[in-house]
């Protein structure tokens, strides 16, 4: 997949426009592309529903992947529930009162996986930072 369809794969996901999309470089992504939107899809719709804020997109080369990094506003995630995060059925905390089934972040994982990328959860310095680690073949 070209690199620049991954503009309009944030395009689509940024469905509330709250995140200004950086330069992407030219190369070449190994990732399916319906699969990719789905991952930012999730992101995107766990950052509106969680934090509410607005979001910085970051892009940037990696040893062996394009590194993009998205970080919003809402305080980030107790630290010990980081790891549970991407675990079927698991939920933070901060989402008791807030709908879902804790699917998300582990169907995302799993097709980062599946494309031999990855998906990394961190807290920021004002939120959740959720990197994704997409495979590439040249510049």
């Amino acid at each position: 997949m070209p690199s620049h369809e991954l503009r309009e794969i944030f395009e689509s996901a940024d469905y509330l426009h709250r995140a200004a999309i950086p330069h992407i470089p030219d190369c070449l992504l190994y990732a399916d592309r319906l699969r990719l939107q789905q991952v930012f899809d999730n992101l995107f719709a766990n950052s509106y529903k969680y934090a509410g804020t607005k979001i910085v997109l970051s892009v940037s080369r990696k040893e062996r992947c394009l590194a993009v990094s998205m970080e919003d506003y809402g305080g980030g995630v107790q630290v010990d529930e980081l790891p549970l995060l991407m675990e079927k059925f698991k939920r933070g905390s901060n989402a008791a009162n807030t709908e879902g089934a804790g699917l998300g972040l582990y169907i995302s994982d799993y097709f980062m996986k599946e494309m031999h990328g990855e998906l990394l959860l961190e807290n920021g310095l004002n939120g959740l930072k959720v990197t994704v680690c997409i495979a590439f073949s040249g510049f």
